[in-house]
């Protein structure tokens, strides 16, 4: 069978695009359980470099999936929210973590 339509045309792929990556997923699941720190994301995930995690944080708040505020603290704190956008993929990742408990197990 043939078709005209492009595989980019595929209605997963602006998901596929936001949740690429080996960190990418990871991350949202921290901030969406509460560590929502940029210290405390690293120190669960400490196999990522902070360059990494910088330019995926980035990446996210471009997207619109996370909003990043600075708390007027000495020194200055960084917290990372999930966005509307951001928490309507919880189910994904759920549905993820779901799959991995049944099969990776």
């Amino acid at each position: 069978m043939t078709t005209d339509k492009n595989i980019l045309d595929c209605p997963i792929e602006p998901v596929v695009n936001i949740l690429s990556g080996k960190w990418t997923p990871l991350i949202l699941w921290e901030i969406s359980i509460g560590n929502n720190r940029y210290g405390s994301i690293h120190k669960r995930l400490p196999e990522m470099s902070t360059r990494t995690l910088s330019q995926r944080l980035r990446m996210l708040e471009k997207s619109g999936i996370v909003n990043r505020k600075v708390l007027p603290t000495m020194p200055p704190t960084v917290k990372y929210e999930p966005t509307e956008k951001g928490w309507a993929l919880k189910p994904i990742l759920l549905a993820m973590r779901s799959w991995s408990e049944k099969y990776c197990n």
